[in-house]
């Protein structure tokens, strides 16, 4: 096992060295942008889970490839925001979850290829979480809630009501369903209350009341992220609080209108007419969707207080684009900014012949295994930009 562990540091140190690989300082502030910048790509590239945010730069080098550019090894510490990755919320704007609600933290092994023009390009990313063990969180908070699983029962109970009230108090047109819990937590003491986090998808038809609706729409991203809590047993307190994502317009057509006449016609038991609900009513101009909103469905008057961390404000928040975050990357003396198409880096097609007149592309070098060397900097690892308690 020593021989396999002197192999691998050897392979490493010799790949490094012949590649010309140099450190940078933590606190360099091309990097302090690029890291930055690529815990931006990150969360704009996964689908599930929550966003993160940078918490500090562990270490860095980089590898000058001349007309190509530079290509950085980023080892980024990230912690877990409350923000799922799908809304359209920053996550320097995103709420980092509490050491009193299981605090998830690790590192991402970044590679960030930076060109001369000022473009910065995500190559590959390798993200690494853990959550924090329940036996630290229970010497520090005893009575604070512990993760649950998923796909447990309390959790999808939970789930269900909540969701149950916000459909019944919604101001939407639409009813919802749940798509993915993604979080879920219970405590035993004061009072037993089950918290749970999930994202939800429109209903195919309109539900009648009190029958679980279908979700419609197969395989589309989920339309809101709504956090519940349920306290007590029997006669159960409930809070949920809705984000509504992108509400989706539907438009019918005159044609789908007859055929859908046509066909409920054909049967002869009574059928009353449902109206299906839209999130907006089509007009003849042209669609466009609406900004994220909060909706908060209140517990009853004699509801149990919860934290205020843990249901949002009712309130409705402008989106943050991609464009006001590569703005903020461009202040400074480097330039360093979010393609205009796509910011992952896709290697140009060689063609089968190469006119000798033109000389060839330059292509950046990529290692295929992420470089470890420590740092001799005092700055790496850089200071923690959040304290969390």
């Amino acid at each position: 096992m020593l021989t396999l562990i002197w192999i691998f540091l050897t392979a490493n140190i010799l790949c490094v060295s012949g590649t010309s690989l140099v450190h940078v300082p933590c606190d360099d502030k091309t990097v302090e942008k690029l890291s930055r910048l690529a815990v931006t790509y990150i969360n704009e590239d996964r689908q599930t889970g929550y966003k993160f945010a940078l918490n500090r730069i562990t270490n860095v080098q980089a590898h000058q490839q001349g007309p190509a550019g530079k290509v950085y090894y980023l080892d980024l510490d990230v912690l877990e925001t409350k923000c799922h990755v799908l809304s359209p919320k920053s996550w320097k704007k995103c709420a980092i979850r509490p050491f009193m609600e299981t605090q998830i933290s690790g590192n991402c092994n970044t590679t960030v290829l930076h060109t001369p023009e000022g473009f910065s390009y995500l190559y590959s990313y390798d993200c690494t979480l853990v959550p924090d063990p329940p036996e630290k969180l229970r010497l520090t908070c005893p009575d604070c809630p512990l993760l649950l699983p998923v796909d447990s029962n309390e959790a999808i109970a939970a789930a269900r009501t909540s969701l149950l009230k916000y459909n019944r108090q919604s101001t939407l047109p639409v009813s919802l369903t749940v798509n993915t819990i993604t979080r879920a937590s219970h405590q035993r003491s004061p009072v037993p209350a089950s918290f749970v986090e999930y994202t939800v998808q429109e209903c195919s038809v309109a539900p009648f009341p009190e029958v679980q609706c279908e979700p419609g729409h197969e395989g589309k991203e989920p339309v809101g992220f709504c956090i519940g809590e349920v306290f007590g047993h029997g006669q159960q307190d409930v809070k949920v609080s809705c984000e509504i994502f992108r509400p989706q317009v539907h438009v019918v057509t005159p044609t789908q209108q007859e055929d859908k006449f046509s066909k409920t016609t054909t049967h002869n038991a009574h059928v009353p007419h449902i109206h299906k609900p839209s999130f907006q009513d089509v007009g003849a101009v042209t669609p466009q969707l609406a900004d994220p909103v909060y909706q908060v469905i209140p517990a009853g008057p004699g509801s149990l207080p919860a934290s205020d961390s843990t249901i949002p404000t009712s309130s409705s928040e402008s989106t943050e684009s991609s464009e006001s975050d590569s703005s903020e990357e461009a202040g400074g003396s480097v330039r360093a900014v979010k393609p205009p198409l796509n910011f992952r880096y896709v290697p140009r097609r060689q063609r089968r012949q190469i006119p000798t007149s033109t000389s060839p592309p330059h292509s950046p070098v990529f290692l295929s295994i992420f470089p470890s060397v420590p740092s001799p900097f005092r700055s790496c690892p850089g200071v923690s930009r959040y304290t969390t308690v």
